[in-house]
């Protein structure tokens, strides 16, 4: 299965987008949680949602969709990072919080 050929389907869910990711090795740890986080934490570049230059998601039944081909493409130009959210920026506290 390749990104260009007639057997995708149009419209997948996070769900589905997690297993497509993994088999055209995108990302091969994706998981449902991991795409939703991808498009919380990238906000306005998520090409998907309802801001200015965004495309709706597609409702089906209970679960929101998105465009198999568009979310395809704009993951190849812009993978996911693969070692996580990066190094801490300063050290982490250590003991309780006050």
């Amino acid at each position: 299965m390749t990104a260009d050929s007639t057997d995708l389907p149009k419209f997948v869910t996070f769900d589905q987008a997690a297993a497509l990711l993994q088999h055209l090795g995108i990302d091969p740890t994706a998981t449902a949680q991991s795409v939703r986080y991808l498009a919380r934490a990238r906000g306005e570049r998520w090409p998907f949602g309802s801001g200015n230059g965004q495309v709706p998601y597609k409702k089906i039944a209970n679960a929101r969709t998105m465009d198999t081909k568009k979310l395809i493409e704009y993951l190849r130009a812009e993978p996911p990072n693969p070692h996580g959210r990066g190094q801490d920026k300063k050290p982490r506290r250590t003991g309780s919080a006050p």
